[in-house]
């Protein structure tokens, strides 16, 4: 039985699970090889850099996606050319082609001092024409001051801001229609012109028709509170109309005449300065206000505007 049992021991079968248990044993024992911290680093290193390649290859293709087109600069060759060909667009607008026909201009028809909204002296030698024509044409120059220098639309001057325009005056109604051309730096999200841009718009139309078709803008001819709504996005780089005309304010409904106060409260409130008296206190004269709206070409409307005016 004792040599049974040596021989077993001796088997090749026998040796090999020793050595098998043996190596089992070292290998639990030896640690696991791990990679270089010099390698780890290259590959975060690598890793970084390609997520910033796809970030800026990313932004580049939305700015040069979004980004306005490059307009040329005021005064320029190109911008002159541009203005050239707007000019023939909007002279070619039906709009403007049927107020012409009932329209005389300003400046076109020289030595007209006579008129409706036209109060200045004729000058000497001039020729006296009669307003025949219920609309008058305007020469709109937006953000002329008074003092002829250029006011703050001057930087919004070119195709690129507000190139060219087309204004008309009706002085027996008290209105005025203008063609405006609103360009592309004029925008405040890609393709959409800035609501800034457009109060500023609204702003020097409502000045001039409170100043009257002939003169320079003062600051006392600008409305003393704007109010817009903007109906629906107004895009950048097309003509938009404007219309506009004096309107009465809403004035609250009067109220009945008071009951006649007695005597001692009369000679109660009689200490009470006239500042601090409500009652004695005047009501201001009512202003001019000024209804106006922005609409497309094709007629749809945009933005809808409100300006007050004290008394000039």
């Amino acid at each position: 039985m004792s040599r049974a049992r040596i021989l077993f021991n001796r088997t090749p079968f026998t040796s090999s699970c020793q050595i098998a248990r043996q190596s089992l044993r070292h290998a639990r024992n030896t640690p696991a090889l791990e990679l270089p911290l010099q390698s780890r680093i290259r590959w975060s290193y690598f890793w970084y850099a390609s997520i910033l390649a796809l970030g800026i290859t990313t932004g580049m293709g939305a700015r040069h996606f979004a980004a306005p087109l490059g307009l040329p600069e005021p005064g320029t060759h190109d911008d002159a050319l541009i203005l050239d060909s707007l000019r023939r667009d909007i002279d070619a607008l039906e709009i403007v082609q049927s107020l012409r026909s009932q329209s005389y201009n300003l400046h076109t028809d020289t030595a007209l001092r006579s008129g409706p909204g036209l109060t200045s002296e004729p000058r000497p030698g001039s020729r006296k024409i009669s307003a025949y024509k219920g609309w008058l044409e305007l020469d709109l120059s937006f953000g002329r001051e008074n003092d002829g220098n250029k006011g703050v639309l001057g930087a919004m001057g070119g195709a690129r801001g507000l190139g060219v325009q087309r204004a008309f005056w009706n002085a027996e109604t008290r209105e005025m229609v203008a063609v405006v051309w609103i360009g592309g730096a004029l925008s405040g999200w890609p393709g959409v012109a800035h609501g800034g841009a457009i109060a500023t718009i609204f702003e020097e139309v409502f000045a001039r028709m409170a100043k009257g078709p002939d003169g320079f803008v003062e600051p006392r001819h600008r409305p003393d509170s704007l109010s817009l709504t903007y109906a629906k996005p107004t895009h950048s780089l097309d003509f938009y109309i404007i219309r506009a005309a004096f309107s009465k304010p809403d004035l609250p409904q009067s109220e009945p005449p008071p009951e006649p106060q007695s005597q001692p409260t009369k000679s109660w409130l009689a200490w009470l300065s006239p500042s601090k008296d409500l009652t004695k206190k005047k009501t201001g004269a009512p202003g001019e206000e000024i209804t106006g709206t922005l609409e497309s070409v094709q007629g749809s409307l945009c933005v809808k505007a409100k300006a007050t005016f004290n008394r000039l």
